[in-house]
């Protein structure tokens, strides 16, 4: 189990998860990847790190929504509180225990970065997706050295192009984000700014404009959005 998975273990890791969004910077975060997961997932839905199913519900074009998880104590609160959903614990580092061709969309947000394995990794969510399905993941722009409870660990450390490069699937779209709203995370003074009262002078609509300005010189993630290539079968008869 990676460092970053271990953060997630426990019997306060529900609750230490949601403080992450307590703020408004992250909730502006998480607002920009239901837009966006909304715009392209339909379907049957695999969720590679479910987490705390913070996108179940809000994906008007989903008829189905499952995944995994290496927290325990994540699976149990997603599958108790959405009967519906199928979720199990696996360690995605291992691949994906799924049948080949399952799913019309696979995704992985906030989680390739620390847990890496992109060679093992990324082509499995290629592989459960059907031809001509949708496989949507993020990675930062460059290698970040942070210490996760005393370790010290790279984040983005992998070459994700490079592995793109090898999978049986196209870009659709490569959104990229984290520009301004992190910077106002990582500064505490503008942070309390502008996740307090005064703070409110700035509408949301405002903040995400300054984003999507900025994200072309400043980003520091990306989302992509691939498509699995649909390749016709061969009609043996002619």
């Amino acid at each position: 189990m990676t460092a970053y998975a271990g953060k997630h273990q426990g019997g306060s890791a529900v609750a230490r998860y949601q403080r992450k969004l307590d703020n408004r910077i992250d909730r502006l975060r998480h607002g920009e990847e239901v837009k966006l997961l909304a715009r392209y997932a339909k379907g049957a839905v695999y969720d590679c790190t479910i987490g705390t199913g913070r996108f179940i519900g809000l994906l008007p074009q989903v008829t189905s929504y499952g995944g995994m998880d290496a927290s325990a104590e994540f699976v149990s609160y997603v599958t108790s509180a959405n009967p519906e959903v199928a979720a199990s614990v696996r360690d995605l580092t291992n691949g994906i225990d799924e049948p080949d061709g399952t799913y019309d969309c696979v995704i992985c947000l906030r989680s390739l970065s620390g847990i890496g394995h992109l060679p093992t990794i990324v082509p499995a969510m290629v592989r459960v997706t059907k031809p001509g399905g949708l496989i949507i993941l993020d990675y930062g722009r460059r290698p970040v050295e942070v210490k996760l409870d005393g370790h010290t660990t790279v984040l983005d450390g992998e070459d994700l192009d490079g592995v793109l490069a090898h999978v049986d699937a196209s870009l659709v779209e490569r959104h990229l984000c984290d520009a301004v709203l992190t910077r106002l995370k990582r500064a505490p003074r503008l942070f309390r700014l502008i996740n307090g009262r005064l703070g409110r002078l700035l509408p949301d609509a405002a903040l995400n404009a300054v984003e999507r300005i900025a994200a072309p010189i400043w980003w520091e993630r990306q989302i992509l959005v691939l498509r699995r290539n649909d390749r016709a079968v061969p009609d043996l008869e002619r």
